[in-house]
C-alpha cells in the first residue's frame, strides 16, 4: 500500500533504505496521475536523527523547479514509515545506457552525450545556485552524481534524482562497509576524505559519469571497496579521447578538468 492518496501498482525496487513502487495518484472526479512513491524502510525510522535528515534534505529538493532535476510532489509520514512522492519518468538511466554501450562494442555519438551531460549540468547549476525567499544561497550539494541517478526519458530528457536523499545515501557508504560499491566509484576525494564538500564535489562525480559516456567503461574500478577508494585517490587518469578517438581534444580537457583531484584546480561551476 503506498500512503493515503495513492494506490500502489507494482514495486520497482527495494534496497537497504527504501521500497519504491509505481503508484497511483487518485482524486476527484476519477482524477489520476502516475507517480513513484518511496518509501523509507520501517527499521530506519528509530534513528530520529536520519529521519530529520531526510527530511531536511527532500523539503529542500521539493523546493528546486528545472526541467533537469526530477520533481518532488509530497513528503507523507503515516504510522510506520514515511514516503517520498515524485515524478514518474519514462526512460532509462545511464547505467543502463553504459552497459548497453560495453556489451554492444560501440559509442554513443559524442555530441549526443554532450548534450546530455550539458543538461544535467544546467539542472546541477540551478541546485547549486538556488537561494532562499531571502536571497540566501542554499549552499544545495547533491553528493551523489551517478549513472543510476540520472534517468534520460524517452522523449530525449536527462532529469537528475534523488536530491532528496543524498545526504543519507552517502552517510551510508561509511556506516555500511562495501554495502554502496557501486557508488563508491563516483565519490570526489574530498567525500572519501571525510571534508566539507560544495558545488565542486558534484563537478567530479559529473566529471566522472561523463568519462564513462564517452567510453562505455568504467573509470575507478577494483575487487574491493578499499581498491576503488584508492584508484579515486591515486589512478592516472588517460584522456577519454586514448579509448574513443572520436573525443576531441576540447572535450578531453573538460573532463580532465573536471576530474582534478585538487577542488581549487578543478572546474568551479557546473
Amino acid at each position: 500500500m503506498g500512503p493515503s492518496g495513492y494506490r500502489s501498482v507494482r514495486t520497482i525496487a527495494k534496497g537497504g533504505m527504501a521500497e519504491v513502487s509505481l503508484a497511483v495518484q487518485t482524486g476527484l472526479a476519477g482524477f489520476e496521475k502516475l507517480v513513484v512513491v518511496k518509501r523509507i524502510l520501517p527499521h530506519l525510522c528509530s534513528d530520529g536523527q536520519f529521519v530529520q535528515m531526510l527530511l531536511d534534505e527532500a523539503r529542500l529538493a521539493a523546493s528546486l523547479r528545472h526541467p533537469n532535476i526530477v520533481q518532488i510532489y509530497d513528503v507523507r509520514r503515516d504510522e510506520e514509515s514515511f514516503s517520498i512522492v515524485m515524478e514518474y519518468l519514462q526512460g532509462e538511466d545511464l547505467r543502463y545506457i553504459v552497459r548497453t554501450q560495453a556489451r554492444q562494442r560501440r559509442y554513443l555519438p559524442v555530441p549526443i552525450v554532450c548534450r546530455v551531460i550539458a543538461d544535467v549540468a544546467a539542472g546541477l547549476d540551478a541546485a547549486h545556485r538556488a537561494t532562499d525567499a531571502q536571497g540566501r544561497p542554499k549552499e544545495i550539494v547533491h553528493r551523489d552524481v551517478s549513472p543510476t541517478n540520472v534517468v534520460v526519458t524517452y522523449d530525449g530528457v536527462p532529469k537528475l534524482l534523488d536530491f532528496g536523499v543524498a545526504k543519507a545515501n552517502v552517510h551510508n557508504i561509511y556506516t555500511a562497509p562495501g554495502s554502496l560499491k557501486g557508488k563508491l566509484g563516483y565519490a570526489s576525494p574530498e567525500q572519501i576524505e571525510h571534508k566539507g564538500v560544495d558545488a565542486r564535489s558534484d563537478i567530479f562525480s559529473l566529471g566522472v559519469v561523463t568519462y564513462e559516456l564517452l567510453t562505455a567503461r568504467r573509470l575507478f574500478r577494483g575487487d574491493s571497496s578499499a581498491a576503488i577508494l584508492q584508484a579515486v585517490m591515486e589512478q592516472e587518469i588517460a584522456p577519454p579521447s586514448s579509448h574513443n578517438r572520436r573525443v576531441p581534444p576540447e572535450l578531453d580537457h573538460v573532463v580532465l578538468s573536471a576530474l582534478r583531484r585538487d577542488r581549487e584546480q578543478r572546474t568551479h561551476t557546473a
